[in-house]
């Protein structure tokens, strides 16, 4: 069964981050006297004698109108609003469960399209409730490309974007790339946890050892928002995505790994890579002059260490594929 990650809204709301938006229940006056309009004026930019709505740095939804009925097509509103929004967090509230007199029973149903929203967050109250809903709406589950380069990473993460920065465990395609720190240390990243900015790699990290290189004015500049919570964003090399394919000792292959290669009575040491990641008849394979080989040609493929091993220079300007043929015209 599929996990349903969601972030919940805070009990108490008392400051907004530069993305949020907080989303309260009104009345068509937009009279907001008490409860959560009242914080929405008092702090949160909700104007007074507006009932519908975006304001500020809020978002209203009549609730006293009427019977529940009368509530819904204002929170198909909120939704549809909030889609269109993708880079804002709207903190949605308990609307219509407080003055109005409704219970999160009645009011939580209305709402349940939020749910697989990953830019709405929502009562923790609401959340089993919304789950129970026999007709709620879900995602298909996210497929990750058949084969990765760098190009094919920065537009997933551009596509994703909200997603990496609020860290909400929003369904994501299953991806784990390989990375350089400063350092000069090879580690591994899953995808939610980096992003491009231009041609730059960053990685969210929580380990204090990174306070020093966080870069707020990268993340605030692609994210729009502080993206609190996620850590420090540090620059790193892009050092291979893993590919699912093993080498004749069962150990899985990332882009960027240098091979011992037996073909016939043939010996080589070449560097895997992507090769026509955007095309229909992209692949991963040792890539060549004028051909490729993949490791179905080979008699025998095993790792034999990376090509970052030969190559320390950190602002190499060169993607990976680029390095990894310029090893193989080397090897050759």
């Amino acid at each position: 069964m599929k996990k349903i990650g969601k972030k919940i809204t805070p009990a108490f709301v008392t400051e907004l981050s530069r993305c949020e938006i907080f989303v309260f229940g009104s009345n068509l006056a937009g009279h907001h006297a008490g409860g959560a309009a009242r914080i929405a004026y008092d702090k949160f930019g909700a104007e007074w004698g507006n009932g519908v709505g975006p304001q500020g740095r809020s978002y209203a939804i009549p609730t006293m109108q009427g019977p529940v009925e009368t509530i819904k097509p204002y929170a198909d509103e909120f939704i549809a609003y909030a889609k269109e929004h993708p880079l804002n967090r709207f903190l949605l509230t308990r609307v219509g469960c407080g003055i109005a007199g409704f219970t999160d029973e009645e009011m939580a149903p209305l709402f349940v399209e939020a749910l697989d929203i990953p830019n709405i967050s929502i009562p923790e109250e609401w959340l089993p409730i919304m789950i129970a809903e026999p007709h709620r709406i879900l995602d298909d589950d996210v497929e990750a490309p058949s084969v990765i380069d760098e190009d094919v990473l920065r537009d997933l993460c551009n596509q994703y974007k909200y997603v990496i920065g609020s860290g909400v465990q929003s369904p994501r395609p299953e991806i784990r790339i390989r990375y350089m720190s400063s350092d000069g240390q090879l580690r591994i990243a899953s995808f939610g946890d980096f992003f491009f900015y231009g041609q730059e790699l960053y990685v969210f990290d929580c380990d204090d050892m990174w306070a020093s290189e966080h870069n707020e004015g990268v993340v605030i500049d692609y994210f729009h928002d502080e993206c609190k919570g996620r850590g420090y964003a540090h620059k790193v090399t892009f050092a291979g995505v893993r590919t699912g394919i093993r080498d004749s000792n069962g150990k899985i292959i990332f882009t960027g790994d240098v091979c011992k290669i037996v073909r016939g009575a043939s010996h080589y040491r070449f560097a895997f890579s992507s090769f026509g990641a955007d095309g229909k008849n992209g692949c991963y394979a040792f890539v060549l002059d004028n051909h490729k080989l993949t490791v179905y040609d080979c008699d025998s493929v095993t790792i034999d260490g990376n090509i970052f091993e030969k190559e320390q220079d950190l602002d190499w300007p060169q993607p990976l594929i680029s390095r990894c043929a310029s090893y193989n015209k080397e090897s050759a």
